[in-house]
């Protein structure tokens, strides 16, 4: 039976409050952002095609005063001006000529808008004024009028002094239409401008919002693949497909190796947790079958005490002394395995540590001399009576400082100290010698139950001692490089060790 699909979203539900408070800032200032553009373009181009047209106009009526020598004939007694032939050549600009006196030229068909009297008249009134073109509105309808004054030339010198003031010439052109015209066009193809604008925009966002979409999708892919430890789930990441900027994809892989780290740190706690387990049962298993043994052991170790002493001068003597030695050995090996299985609950006292460093060091004297050892014992003098089992905490220094000998067969120094931590939080002692050092490989497995590096070994003194001290409620940790030495550090509460729990 196929798996039933998903229920769809409908739009209503996607659309969530901060969304639509989202949308309801970014429309409408989108909407404001095109009517300015479209108005403020509309505006700017009607008012350059004015410019436009009002400078055309200036250029003609300043063309036509300068073609007046040609159209108007000398005058004689006989024979006045005639302007008509100026004035119907330049007609489609309106043009009309004023005498000095502000008097319309030309014949009686000629006529002139008052408008254009009374300007003319301002205009002749001020001498300085040599040219004006302004563009006029007047009920929607838009017009480009202009005045320029008419000076004599040589070209009028059978006439009139060279610069001698004649007149003024005006001009009066109607935009109206043409300017509707092209405020037509220019709506239409701004408006096309916009649109086409506005839909590139909008597919563009709608391009982006997919491929972002699609992106996230990938990377929740990837994220759920590696915390779940099953890249084969998700979509194998490979650079230049998600679409992200810089930043976010670096982000997007750096998370990926963080989670990727974690899930191997998991798996790395599970399978020592697994090991521990194992440990664990094998330690119950190990200690039951020591106590077993060790009752008949008793008895052995016994009886070869009687035969010894009944024939000390017999040819077997040293055999049997031999024989008590292994049994001893055995013994001990046993009493470490009921140590591990079950260890003896703490007699925690207030302990000079000073003075159990001192006694430790004495009692391991003798045997250090036989193998060419020094023995230095330094103790910070501020260290406070601290709440420990001076007879666990011995057999700890102990055991330290044992194998510290036994790694140096040719002799060496061992530096047996003590101090408080900087903070005053704790105590730590360091049992440091000058030996040949451990590699990397060994030093991670020096505290695993059964792994020792000599024949006669058994591989359970220093997983005792890391358990005596995490009893204290402390911890013993080895720092030791090849050719360097090794320096174990054991670290104990000055609060003493951590109140047993309630069986249940």
């Amino acid at each position: 039976m196929s798996a039933a699909a998903p229920p769809r979203t409908s739009w209503r539900a996607r659309l969530d409050p901060a969304r639509l408070r989202l949308w309801a800032i970014l429309v409408p200032l989108h909407l404001v952002a095109f009517l300015v553009l479209y108005f403020g373009t509309l505006r700017l181009l009607e008012r350059a095609y004015a410019d436009a047209g009002a400078e055309a106009a200036r250029q003609r009526l300043d063309l036509a005063v300068r073609e007046m020598p040609f159209f108007v004939p000398a005058a004689g007694s006989d024979n006045p001006h005639v302007f008509d032939p100026l004035i119907y050549t330049h007609a489609p600009i309106g043009l009309r000529l004023f005498g000095r006196t502000g008097n319309l030229l030309g014949s009686r068909a000629v006529s002139a808008d008052p408008d254009d009297v009374r300007r003319v008249a301002e205009f002749l009134a001020t001498p300085e004024a040599g040219e004006r073109v302004w563009v006029e509105s007047d009920a929607g309808r838009e017009t480009v009028r202009g005045l320029h004054r008419i000076v004599a030339d040589s070209g009028c010198a059978p006439c009139h002094a060279t610069g001698e003031a004649l007149g003024v010439a005006t001009l009066r052109i109607d935009y109206t239409e043409p300017l509707a015209r092209v405020r037509r066009s220019l709506r239409l193809q701004v408006g096309v401008l916009i649109g086409a604008w506005i839909l590139l925009l909008g597919s563009v966002t709608l391009l982006v919002q997919r491929s972002a979409r699609r992106s996230a999708a990938r990377l929740e892919a990837e994220l759920a693949a590696v915390s779940s430890g099953t890249p084969e789930a998700g979509a194998a990441p490979s650079p230049g497909v998600l679409v992200l900027d810089p930043v976010a994809a670096e982000v997007h892989r750096g998370l990926g190796r963080l989670l990727e780290r974690q899930r191997e740190r998991e798996q790395e706690v599970v399978t020592r947790l697994a090991h521990v387990d194992q440990l664990a049962s094998l330690g119950q298993l190990a200690a039951g079958l020591a106590h077993e043994i060790k009752n008949p052991l008793a008895g052995i170790h016994g009886a070869l005490e009687v035969l010894r002493d009944e024939t000390p001068e017999g040819p077997h003597a040293g055999l049997y002394g031999e024989m008590l030695g292994e049994l001893r050995r055995v013994n001990g090996i046993l009493q470490q395995l009921l140590e591990s299985g079950r260890p003896a609950p703490l007699r925690a006292t207030a302990t000079d540590l000073g003075r159990l460093l001192a006694d430790s060091a004495e009692l391991m004297s003798p045997s250090l001399r036989r193998r060419g050892v020094t023995l230095q014992v330094e103790v910070a003098g501020d260290l406070p009576p601290v709440a420990v089992d001076a007879a666990k905490i011995r057999q700890v220094l102990v055991n330290l400082i044992q194998n510290a000998a036994e790694a140096m067969p040719e002799g060496g120094h061992v530096d047996l100290r003590a101090s408080r931590f900087p903070e005053g939080e704790g105590i730590v002692i360091t049992v440091a010698d000058d030996g040949p050092g451990m590699s990397a490989e060994v030093r991670d497995r020096i505290f695993e139950p059964f792994f020792s590096t000599k024949f006669t070994g058994t591989g359970l003194g220093l997983a005792i001692t890391r358990s005596l001290v995490a009893q204290h409620g402390g911890r013993l940790d080895c720092d030791s490089e090849p050719g360097r030495g090794t320096t174990f550090f054991v670290m104990l509460p000055e609060s003493g060790p951590p109140a047993p729990a309630a069986e249940v």
